[in-house]
């Protein structure tokens, strides 16, 4: 039995500790053998910086360490060793204050290594300098660049201070596509997250090849199905006998938990990071999405009025994916590179493709949407998780008085500056009837929250040829069809439902069918009242 390498990411103790390694590095070969100049995208805690130390020891030449491993058995790899130069932006701390001393100082140390002199004159022409004596010492050099972006990463709340580390990420790249250009450089890889415009990287060095959503790299981080089944087994039967699970019944959950994510739209991968931790701990709970905060992701799409349930579903065009720019966030795909949002289907449209995005899994879906609901209704973690689990039960046994009473909860601390200013000076009734009707769509939205956080069944404003249904919610039992009002008679969101025959549809449903109206006050920024009746089918 192999013991789990979670939180390690130096592939030689891996390799010496006899850790579990699911071996990648035929497609590496593929990759040193076909190119050498390369970017790849992907979520925290997906394995690039394993990829990164897989790198430097094959560089170094290092053929021990890969006798058993696919590059040492299949492959007539030379094992030629260069000089490499590392840099991870990662290990400059949470956030990357000072960041141009932090590379001047990284720059020093790798000339006193390799006994250099480099002048204090600009960060690029020491980053070059350094390079070309390196090279013309006898070999052209290796650069492996970790979380190349975490300087703007972590101050996209604060633009002036990533427009700062923008500026000193693009004086540091800009000599690399020289350095190539006259046989300096052996291979080039770079990992981040994002793909930022305006850092010359992604402009200058034309030949780079962006290997994020390329087939070449579908499944180069993260964990298949059958490397989970060959790597894996003794801890699914572990944690099989621990939960007290079968083997088929486990394998389920950990594919609804933590399976999913893809970058080409036909394999899915499980989040190594998620797999590790619950293979060690034997139980289902959130564990990448705990290890950071998207409070600002969150924030940015209440404020660009992003409806949630379009995350579910948006379709984009792979043009979506070539750059992102700090000045305009396009928060599809800043959810997509930060592993949010993943590929869930990808098809060619005559000579174009389109990729439609969604929750990875469960994991993820969960999480999000609880940390959405705390944001939306300004609650607690805490109280949020209360009222999530009275709903669940309220609507699984037909109690919709205590529905109500958990809703009236979640909306009890509503902020003020929330409320559509409807009397300003010169508002029209144009103006009062949009607001009005943002103000339902924001109740609406945190109802569809909270039902698509409990696992049922959703559908939020389906067209019907007479009008358009606010809300569908379907438990094991029971089918809700619901209306909202707001500042009107209850009864007409009844009455609205049956006028304009948004039953019809459901007449042959075997679950009782309830029509439920809920009409909201403005001023007390709450559940008004609320009126529910079986529908007797005749």
């Amino acid at each position: 039995m192999k013991r789990l390498p979670t939180g390690r990411q130096n592939f030689k103790a891996i390799i010496e500790e006899d850790l579990v390694y699911v071996d990648k590095t035929l497609q590496i070969y593929q990759l040193i053998l076909e190119g050498n100049l390369y970017f790849l995208s992907r979520p925290r805690r997906f394995g690039k910086s394993l990829l990164i130390s897989t790198l430097e020891h094959i560089f170094s030449g290092q053929k021990e360490l890969f006798q058993n491993l696919a590059i040492g058995q299949k492959t007539e790899y030379s094992w030629e060793a260069y000089p490499i130069l590392q840099f991870n932006f990662a290990s400059y701390g949470h956030r990357v204050e000072n960041l141009e001393e932090h590379l001047r100082y990284e720059l020093e140390e790798y000339a006193k290594k390799y006994n250099l002199q480099i002048s204090n004159i600009s960060l690029s022409l020491q980053f070059q300098s350094l390079v070309e004596q390196i090279a013309q010492k006898g070999k052209p050099v290796v650069i492996l660049i970790d979380e190349y972006d975490k300087p703007l990463v972590d101050f996209l709340t604060e633009r002036r201070k990533a427009k700062a580390n923008q500026e000193v990420l693009r004086d540091f790249f800009s000599p690399l596509k020289n350095l190539e250009k006259n046989g300096h450089l052996q291979f080039l890889f770079i990992t981040g997250v994002s793909k930022f415009s305006k850092v010359s990287l992604f402009s200058d060095l034309n030949n780079l090849t962006d290997l994020s959503i390329s087939p070449v790299a579908h499944d180069l981080l993260g964990i298949t199905h059958e490397e989970l089944l060959h790597y894996f087994d003794f801890h699914i039967q572990r944690s099989a006998q621990q939960l007290q699970m079968s083997k088929k019944e486990l394998l389920k959950g950990i594919q609804l938990w933590y399976n999913g994510y893809s970058f080409e739209g036909n394999t899915r991968l499980y989040n190594p990071y998620s797999l590790l931790n619950f293979f060690e701990q034997s139980r289902f709970r959130n564990f990448w999405f705990a290890t950071g905060t998207p409070t600002f992701l969150v924030k940015e799409l209440q404020r660009q009025k992003t409806k949630p349930k379009e995350m579910e579903g948006i379709t984009v065009s792979e043009t979506s994916f070539d750059k992102f720019d700090l000045d305009h966030l396009d928060m599809y795909m800043l959810l997509f590179q930060t592993g949010y949002l993943t590929i869930r289907k990808a098809e060619r449209k005559r000579y174009r493709m389109r990729y439609t995005l969604g929750y990875p899994n469960q994991e993820v879906r969960e999480a999000f949407i609880h940390n959405l609901l705390e944001v939306y209704t300004h609650q607690s973690p805490t109280i949020v998780s209360q009222a999530m689990i009275l709903i669940e039960d309220a609507l699984q046994e037909n109690d919709l008085k205590e529905f109500i009473a958990q809703l009236k909860v979640l909306f009890s601390d509503i902020s003020y500056h929330l409320l559509p200013k409807l009397k300003q000076k010169g508002s029209t009734k144009a103006d009062e009837a949009k607001a009005f009707q943002a103000w339902e769509g924001y109740f609406q939205t945190v109802i569809y929250l909270v039902t698509s956080f409990l696992g049922l069944a959703v559908q939020s404003e389906i067209t019907h040829h007479k009008g358009r249904l606010d809300l569908l919610i379907e438990a094991d039992d029971y089918l809700y069809i619901m209306e909202f009002k707001l500042e009107e008679d209850v009864a007409d969101a009844i009455a609205q439902i049956k006028s304009r025959e948004y039953l019809t549809p459901y007449y042959n449903s075997p679950k009782t069918v309830v029509l439920v109206g809920i009409s909201f006050d403005k001023a007390e920024r709450n559940v008004k009242e609320w009126v529910a009746e079986e529908w007797l089918r005749t």
